[in-house]
């Protein structure tokens, strides 16, 4: 009876756009057992198999193995190895792993709202590439954060003149964090600066 498949190459994240290759490896099958892939719901289709005779001279050792480009949306994607064999029936044997990516730290801050000027009503929003659980919204010159949620968004609900400033947010994952700024120019004719040069990432706020 073929063993309870071992997948490898999972065991540190794989950087975004590069390609991942797992092996999966399963012994003790005779005749030699079938090994499939899939990533989700997907079938994946096996780079080659090899079958090796096992110490005993009476089983075989079974590999596989895969080889994709993984993007950001792979992150805790679930890659599974499963053992097709006549002696398990209708029953199945498979190992299952959660891929992580270290994905490509980018992040930018949006401005929305009817103009910049006192009174109006003015949103800042993170745009991250990636996952984040946390966002930590401080502007710069203050002791107090404005805001740590998981919610993206920083909401002025009336704009003033002292809201002038930049404002600073930290997008934190379990892959790390990255921060973006923006520069909020307020106004009494409705206008709004445009975002630092330092920061070309930044979208242009929206005219009045």
């Amino acid at each position: 009876i073929p063993q309870k498949p071992q997948i490898f190459g999972h065991e540190q994240p794989i950087d975004e756009e590069k390609v991942a290759r797992l092996t999966c490896r399963s012994s003790g099958s005779k005749p030699a057992a079938q090994l499939r892939w899939r990533k989700g719901n997907k079938e994946l289709k096996d780079e080659g198999t090899e079958v090796v005779e096992d110490p005993n001279g009476k089983t075989f050792t079974v590999s596989s193995r895969v080889e994709f480009r993984v993007t950001k949306e792979d992150n805790e994607a679930e890659v599974t190895c499963t053992v097709d064999h006549e002696s398990l029936q209708n029953s199945e044997r498979s190992t299952t792993q959660k891929l992580q990516v270290h994905c490509t730290w980018r992040t930018g801050v949006m401005g929305q709202g009817r103009g910049a000027g006192d009174g109006g009503r003015w949103s800042l929003t993170a745009i991250p590439l990636c996952s984040p659980q946390e966002f930590l919204w401080e502007k710069e010159g203050s002791t107090a954060p404005l805001q740590r949620s998981s919610n993206s968004i920083l909401i002025f609900p009336f704009l003033n003149k002292s809201d002038s400033g930049t404002y600073v947010c930290t997008a934190t994952s379990s892959m790390g964090s990255v921060v973006a700024k923006y520069n909020l120019d307020v106004s009494g004719k409705r206008g709004c600066r445009a975002p630092s040069s330092s920061c070309p990432w930044l979208a242009q706020p929206p005219s009045s």
